[in-house]
């Protein structure tokens, strides 16, 4: 009979214990899930600014005037390439939206005439911003918003101007 209550007891403790681990063990456990999905969230942001800023450097100026930095209006063909990087990179199902509002700069300071071709000397600024909502315990702490975060990224331009005659 003895040994039949301290089997039982035996089971009993290691339940208590297997109990009390996971108190502590799930929580640090999903707060790792939600700093892994901001984590991710930052590097997909950051990796869409730079094929975002890649794209709007490598095709024709917004406005071939040479001068200081200017912004690039939404109806402006490196505006266009970069948000069609946007819209085509962002994940659609994961709780990481990179937002369409980009803001694009350029500077161009020498643009070759067209009868003489030759390249830009310039460069692109492009920024994003991501609105990242962890789905588990840290979404307490921020917010139904989650986390809002921004990249910027400069690159030369990489256009041609074809030679005309």
């Amino acid at each position: 009979m003895n040994r039949k209550v301290t089997k039982t007891r035996r089971i009993g403790q290691g339940l208590a214990e297997l109990c009390a681990g996971l108190v502590v063990i799930v929580p640090v456990a999903l707060t790792c899930v939600d700093l892994g999905t901001i984590a991710l969230g930052a590097t997909v942001n950051d990796n869409i600014c730079r094929d975002a800023a890649r794209a709007a450097a490598s095709g024709p100026p917004g406005s071939p005037v040479v001068g200081s930095a200017r912004y690039v209006s939404p109806g402006q063909p490196p505006y266009q390439r970069a948000l069609a990087v946007v819209r085509n990179q962002t994940p659609k199902n994961l709780p990481i939206k990179v937002g369409e509002q980009i803001q694009v700069v350029e500077t161009l300071r020498d643009v070759p005439a067209a009868d003489v071709g030759g390249g830009i000397d310039g460069d692109v600024n492009v920024s994003t911003s991501a609105q990242i909502v962890p789905p588990f315990l840290v979404s307490a702490i921020t917010g139904p918003n989650g986390i809002t975060l921004n990249s910027k990224h400069v690159v030369p331009y990489t256009y041609t101007v074809p030679q005309t005659q």
